[in-house]
């Protein structure tokens, strides 16, 4: 059986092209930002442990309501 084209894996050179992409326009907002150091833009590109859980937490919530019987 066939894969569809969404559920393959991508290739060694995808893989690249989009890991350059990603510096590329990090650099980019790097510059808008005036920012010195990519680490400190980064660490506004990204989204913490404690939001990440949160959305987890809320996107569960909604998805189970009511499922418990209350």
């Amino acid at each position: 059986m066939l894969a569809s084209p969404t559920s393959r894996t991508p290739s060694a050179t995808e893989n690249r092209r989009s890991t350059a992409c990603s510096r590329n326009g990090l650099k980019i907002i790097q510059q808008q930002a005036g920012h010195s150091w990519a680490s400190t833009t980064a660490a506004y590109t990204t989204v913490g442990q404690d939001a990440r859980n949160r959305m987890l937490r809320s996107a569960l919530a909604r998805a189970f309501e009511g499922e418990d019987g209350r």
